[in-house]
């Protein structure tokens, strides 16, 4: 009987063509031992890649990689397509875990149609001031271009985020003392404004070139740029 789990062993590379390996690192791009590295194969093969690495021997075909570590709270899904038997490297980076929040549909404070009110009145009146600025900066460093500094690019950035509103100032207030980085779901937890309204708030900061959104499972990171 013990010869015949030898053979079979021996045999393995036979059946399984493929070989799925890499390394499993953290957000930062460290090496993050001791995360569970699960494959959808037939059967489902799972291990715990001690030293962050880890690999996989499977038949030719398309899989789907699930990696995560209990301790950072962070994992990650990849989909790999093997057709052709030899090696196949896949590293695997793990970002937090953001779960989205249910009640946020549940508690919606009104329709999508009456949360996209007119803007005030007086807020052409700031575009005309802004632009004004604008030009003459532009005529400045046409007229001495070699006083191009980085002070006139902070000042043209301080001029985009005086032409948010006072609740959208709010809103990167917040994301600046998290020290550039948060969840959407922070921000929603943070004001008190239905999902929808969080929503229309971070797309309208993303489109001014302020924030940097990135989807993440069924949540979003809000990078500040």
């Amino acid at each position: 009987m013990r010869w015949f789990w030898v053979v079979l062993l021996l045999m393995l590379p036979a059946v399984f063509g493929v070989t799925i390996h890499g390394t499993v690192y953290d957000f930062g791009l460290n090496k993050l031992p001791n995360s569970v590295v699960e494959i959808n194969s037939s059967p489902r093969q799972q291990m715990v890649a001690k030293d962050g690495t880890y690999s996989f021997n499977v038949v030719p075909g398309a899989y789907e990689l699930h990696a995560w570590n209990n301790k950072t709270d962070s994992e990650v899904e990849e989909n790999l397509v093997a057709n052709v038997e030899g090696d196949y490297v896949l590293d695997l980076i793990l970002l937090p875990n953001i779960e989205a929040d249910e009640e946020f549909f549940a508690d919606t404070e009104a329709p999508i149609e009456e949360l996209v009110k007119a803007k005030p009145s007086f807020y052409w009146l700031i575009w005309v001031v802004v632009f004004a600025v604008l030009g003459y900066l532009v005529y400045k460093v046409s007229r001495k271009p070699e006083k191009v500094t980085e002070k006139v690019k902070e000042v043209i950035r301080e001029i985009k985020e005086v032409a948010i509103s006072e609740e959208l100032q709010k809103v990167m207030e917040f994301i600046e003392k998290e020290g550039g980085r948060t969840t959407q779901k922070d921000i929603r937890k943070q004001f008190p404004h239905s999902e929808a309204k969080i929503s229309l708030m971070i797309d309208e900061l993303e489109a001014k070139g302020l924030i940097k959104k990135i989807k993440k499972g069924r949540g979003n990171l809000i990078l500040r740029v």
